[in-house]
Formats: structure tokens, sequence, C-alpha cells
């Protein structure tokens, strides 16, 4: 058997080298369980960064979910969750959630040396029960349309194993592996059951088989392995730096006919009159406010505005920047105000030239962007302007909505795999002056398949019920207190979330261009009672499983009180958030909260650890999960109409077992990273730069073709 696989591989490398080429643009492919690789193992290869995919592999008796994202450019992380269905639990195939690593250590980008391989290592099912956990390093030799792998793995990965992958077209790629794939380790439940019995273990070490590739990003794969079980998958790529899904990028629209008069022939209040007109109508922001300066020849522009209509602040300016350059005469200088809730935030001061280079739609070289400024908004700037505080002008504006809520529940408990709940919110918000809002929302529940039973259901959320209820209704303030826009008060209050009553209260410097801040919170805490429309909980609600848990709750008080000193550091060159933060947490347990973050401008996703007193079940940690910013338009870009603002929040537990009563946190309505993320000079201009660069010289190949991965030693030594 050896002598013929070793034939196949000898016949197969010749082949591909008669026909390849070496200006191909190959295209990686996912593995059985998600990450980029052969089919049973990684290669070392990565997509590009912010690059990823989702989908299903069957691969009987096996099932795999799986979220695979190049979260950084040299880090490529596959979330996944495994079934397998020989074995029961409680009266259900067995389910486990896993974590996999790879990191590019080098990654050889010279087509002329294609003898020096991409090199990286890894590590599979870091995170939960580690039933696979593996630890591998996997050499990749690419030249043009073909790949060759080798590579060895510990643990279930057993040894040395390798593949061959061949990029026959645009549409079809064959791979082709050798593994050694140590099935007998695959053992789960209380019992240890092998997860395939002797009859069911592979009878050969090989796996072969094509996916085929859609223009769209879907992929289709089937294989033989095991030397007898056909495998099937399907997953779909997503790009998080823009529209998920597709090409659909929303148009810049303005003035098809504007005409730019010269200022000699221009009345300015019917200019100014002009940008309002065509701000209100192709701009999706409000209380716009406009100033023009005239010495002599030097004409200076002003304008402040509020977003209300995208997810993302720097789009939003980059649509103004656009608008202004197809009704703007030439100007020496124009400054940008950001504001939010009538409080202005950062502002941006661009050379005059940077309009001619728009709407030429050229940006002919760096300097525009190089010059241009960025800072928060400080008292000197009205001061030094006067005439412009009629920019911060007071307004109040109200809105209400309904929308449609899907709450599913997956792999809570032994019982049920899959529960969920769909609701209709109704929504009032309010804008008012000096940095207030509020918000009120009620939820009706239409469809409820949630069991919140104390046996066999999710009985710790216990809302998840057929009552109507406010689900979320307070206050949320923003201001600053310092000349120089930098030192800022932040809180809110109310019926926090279907679990809290409470008040927040935040105190943040933020240095320089917001790289940095320090600063601290304050909360109060009361449980809501999960029946009734608005109403206290009678005492404390305590959570326990089943067994003998250490669960000290607070005694003798029905309010939790919590509080916490934070940091955080921005690393602009990955957009890449470090946050720090320890205190007191809602069950009097203390400990430190670590986060890494990593954005994609109006798109976030990050991990966080929190290391309190109280440690999870055989773990040196509480808790551990992840943080997800998902925009709402930026799934399929214009296929649903006008932009949305709206972004999808939500804090995600990755561990199957913890104490439900440590290391909690309350809740918010709006904490000042969802507010001041993207607001910050440094994050601003980086993607107001981006933004203006893709608009001016957009070019859907030459962007494919620059896409490229970068390797951890050359981050290390750059």
């Amino acid at each position: 058997m050896r002598r013929g696989f070793l034939n196949f591989i000898f016949i197969f490398l010749f082949t591909i080298f008669i026909f390849i080429s070496e200006d191909y643009a190959y295209a990686i492919t996912a593995n059985n369980t998600g990450f980029t690789g052969l089919w049973e193992y990684p290669t070392a290869e990565m997509p590009d960064d912010g690059n990823g995919r989702f989908g299903l592999t069957k691969a009987t008796p096996y099932g795999f979910y799986f979220l695979d994202l190049a979260w950084l450019p040299w880090l490529e992380i596959n979330a996944r969750f495994s079934t397998f269905n020989t074995i029961d639990a409680g009266g259900r195939r067995y389910m486990d959630k896993a974590i996999d690593l790879k990191f590019m250590l080098w990654n050889s980008k010279t087509p002329e040396k294609w003898y020096i391989p991409s090199l990286a290592g890894g590590v599979v099912d870091m995170m939960g029960t580690e039933l696979m956990k593996a630890y591998y390093g996997v050499a990749t030799w690419r030249y043009g349309k073909f790949a060759a792998t080798l590579g060895y793995g510990s643990d279930r990965l057993n040894g040395v194993f390798g593949g061959v992958e061949w990029d026959v077209d645009n549409w079809l790629t064959v791979k082709a592996e050798y593994s050694p794939l140590d099935y007998t380790q695959d053992r789960l439940g209380d019992d240890r059951t092998r997860v395939l019995a002797d009859d069911k273990l592979p009878k050969k070490k090989y796996n072969v088989g094509a996916v085929i590739k859609a223009p769209w990003g879907t992929e289709a794969a089937i294989s033989y392995q095991r030397g007898y079980e056909w495998v099937f998958g399907i997953s779909q790529k997503i790009n998080l730096a823009g529209p998920y899904m597709g090409n659909h990028r929303r148009t810049f629209e303005t003035p098809g006919d504007a005409r730019i008069p010269c200022w000699d022939k221009l009345d300015t209040d019917k200019l100014i009159s002009r940008i309002k007109n065509g701000i209100e109508k192709y701009v999706r922001v409000r209380d716009v406010d406009v100033k023009i300066e005239a010495e002599g020849k030097r004409h200076n522009l002003y304008l402040a505005y509020e977003n209300y209509g995208y997810s993302s602040h720097a789009e939003a300016m980059t649509r103004i920047l656009v608008l202004l350059s197809a009704v703007m005469p030439d100007v020496d200088e124009l400054t940008l105000i950001h504001k939010n809730a009538n409080i202005p935030i950062v502002k941006a001061t661009f050379p005059g030239n940077l309009l001619f280079d728009i709407r030429t739609r050229s940006l002919r070289s760096e300097e525009p962007m190089k010059t241009a400024i960025f800072g928060w908004v400080t008292s000197d700037d009205v001061i030094e302007n006067p005439d412009a505080e009629h920019l911060l002008e007071e307004k109040a504006k109200h809105k209400v909505n309904a929308m449609v809520v899907y709450e599913p529940r997956l792999d809570q408990t032994l019982w049920e795999a899959y529960m969920d709940r769909w609701d209709i919110d109704l929504v009032y918000q309010g804008r008012y002056s000096n940095g207030w809002q509020s918000i009120v929302d009620v939820r009706f529940p239409i469809i409820d398949h949630v069991d919140t039973s104390d046996y066999g259901g999710i009985f710790w959320e216990k809302d998840l019920n057929d009552k109507i209820r406010l689900q979320k209704a307070g206050f949320m303030y923003a201001n600053k207190y310092s000349q120089n826009g930098r030192t800022w008060f932040f809180a809110d209050g109310g019926w926090l979330d279907e679990e809290w009553f409470g008040l927040n209260a935040w105190a943040r410097y933020y240095g320089g261009d917001g790289s940095w801040w320090i600063g601290a919170r304050l909360g109060i805490f009361h449980d809501r009672d999960p029946y009734s429309f608005a109403g206290f909980s009678d005492g404390i609600i305590a959570y326990v499983y089943g067994r003998a848990w250490d669960l000290p709750v607070v005694e003798g008080s029905e309010w939790y009180y919590t509080g916490w000193l934070q940091a955080g550091y921005h690393i602009d060159a990955l957009d890449l958030d470090l946050n720090l933060s320890w205190g007191q947490y809602v069950d009097t347990d203390r400990g430190f909260k670590y986060e890494v973050t990593r954005h994609w401008d109006d798109t976030a996703i990050g991990f966080w650890v929190i290391d309190a007193d109280r440690h999870a079940y055989k773990k040196d940690f509480t808790k551990a999960g992840v943080h997800l910013e998902i925009p709402a338009d930026k799934w399929f870009g214009t296929m649903f109409g006008n932009s949305s603002s709206h972004i999808w929040e939500q804090d995600t537990i990755l561990l199957s077992q913890y104490y439900m009563h440590s290391a909690r946190e309350g809740a918010t309505l709006r904490t000042p990273e969802r507010m001041m993320n993207q607001l910050r000079p440094v994050a601003m201009k980086k993607n107001v730069e981006k933004m203006l660069r893709e608009y001016c010289s957009y070019d859907e190949e030459q962007e494919e073709n620059s896409k490229t991965v970068t390797s951890l030693l050359e981050y290390i030594f750059h």
C-alpha cells in the first residue's frame, strides 16, 4: 500500500509541474474542521488579514460547524462546534466547543524562491474540554497552482503528515493527503467511549477530494477519507474589512449636475444652503451647520454634523468629503467636526487640495492625508472661532421603530442542542442636548422554543419566557470635563437588560490621539423579576447546577456593588486594543479581566479572560469569552436598501462549565468603548484615509492582488 501511495504522489507531482504557471493567483481552502488546510490536517497557509469563512462538514460520525478567521495578519483562529453521533449524552448526541490556533511563523511570498517554504505552528482544541487537543508544526511549498505540505503533529495528529494541492482552475481545487490520524484517542463522555469502533477505524491512510468554488465565495467540498467514508462540506467566505459577503459596495452619491463656481461669482449664503441641502439629500447625517471664513483670497470651511445613518463614523465623514468635492470651489482648509448628542468629540482638518484629488478620484500623492490633522475638539477651538459657536446648537431628536429579534441558544443543555425564541421589539430612542440620550425597549415574544425548567432546561435564563417585558429602559450620558477634550465622564442607568436594574459611572482620560487611556468604573445593581414587566426580584436570585458547587453570594443585601480600575492601549498598526481591568465583581469576588479586541472600522471581534477568586472547574481562570460588534448593513452592502447604524453587540462565554456566581459584571446600556473607539483621532484618521483611497482609486482586481499575509517574524523584526 505504501509503495502504491508513493507512486500516486510522484505521478501527481509530475503532472502538476507540467501544467502550472507561476503567475497564477491561488486560492486557499478549508480542511474538515474549518481552518486552512488539506482534509484532516493543516497547511502553512492562512486567509488574508480580516478574511475567513464559516461552514459545516459532515464526516460521519463527526459533524463540524465552524467560523474561521485571520484575526491578525499572522494568526488564524478557528471557532468550532463539533458533534459526535456515536456518543450518547443524556439522550442526544455528544457536542463540544473548541478553538484552534495557527501562527504564521514565516510567509514565503516570492514565487521565484518557491523552494523556501512558509512555516506555521499551532494548537488544535486549546480551550474547553480539550477532547481533541494536539500541537503541530508544518511547512508548505507553493509554486503557482501547486502546493506541497509536510508537517508533524502530536497526540491524535500522530506524527508525520503531508499532502499536495492543485488549483486546476479558479473554480476547482484538488487535494490529497497522507493522514496517520489516531482515531483511537477520540474518547468522550464520562465512560471515555471511543467515537469510532474497531470496525470503523481508517482502512487507508490517505484522503483525496476536490473543492468547487463559486465566484461569490461559496465553496463545496467532496472527499473520500479513511478508505471507506465520503465526506461533504460547504462554506462561505467572508471579509470583515468590507461587505462580509459579496462586493455590493454602497455608492457615494453626489449631485449629478453639480457645477463648481468660482469664489468671485459666488453668493456665500447660497453656497452654504447648497451644501446643507446636498448633505441632507445624499448623506445620512443630521444637525449640519456650516461656516465659511474668507480673508482676501483665502477661504476656510467649517462643518459640524452628527452621524445617524452609518455604523461607521469614518464612512459618514468620507461621504461628506466626497459631496463637498462636488459642490465646493477650491478652499485653503476645511475642518469637519463630529458630534454625538450635540457634544463635539473629534475634529479633522484637511488641506484644501484634498477636495481636488477626491473630485478627480485620484490621490496623486500622500501629502493631503499626511498633512491632515485629526484631534480632540477642545475649548480653544471655539474660542479661536467665536462665530462658529452656532455649530454646537442644541437640538433634540426622537425615534420610534419596531424590529424583529432572534434569540438562539446553542448547546446550553444536555437534552436539547438548539433552542430559540422570536420576538418583536418596540423601541424608542431619544437624543437630547449636552450629551444626554435615552432608550425604551419593550419586547413581545411571539414564538418561544426555549425550555427554562429547573431540570433539563436553561434554568439560569428564566427571562426567556413568553411574558411581555421591558427589555431595557434608561438614560445614557457622556460629556467632557477638560479644556483639552481628553477627560470624559460617562454614565447610564435604569433597566439595563433582561436581568439587571442598575447604575454605572465611568471616568476616562485619553492620552494623545487616543492611543491609550486610564479610568475607573463604579456600579450598583439589583436582580430583576424574570416574570414581571419591570419589577425587581424579592431577593437575591441564585442559580446552581445539579451538583455541589461552592457558590458564595452577597448576603444581607439585595443590591450588588462593583468597582474597577481600568486602562487600555491601542496598537495602531494592527487596529488592536489591549484593555485591563481590576476590581470587585457583583458577587464580591475580585480579580483581573484581560481583553484583546481587533477592529475593522465598525466591526470588532475580541477575546477576554477573567481571573477572579473562584476558578472554573479544572481551570486556572474563571471565565473566558468572545466579544462581537457586527454592523447590520455589512452583511450584504446595498442589497437591503439604505444604510443602518445598528451594530449587534454580544458577549458569549466559551466555556461549557463555569461558576454561575463568579466574575459577573452586571450590565450596561452602552460602554465608553462602544461609544468612543471609532471616534478616537488615531482610529478616525486611519479609517477615513483607507476609505478615501478605496473611493479614489478602487480597483477590485488590484485590491485582490495586493492582499497579503504577514508572518509573525516579519511583524517582530519590521
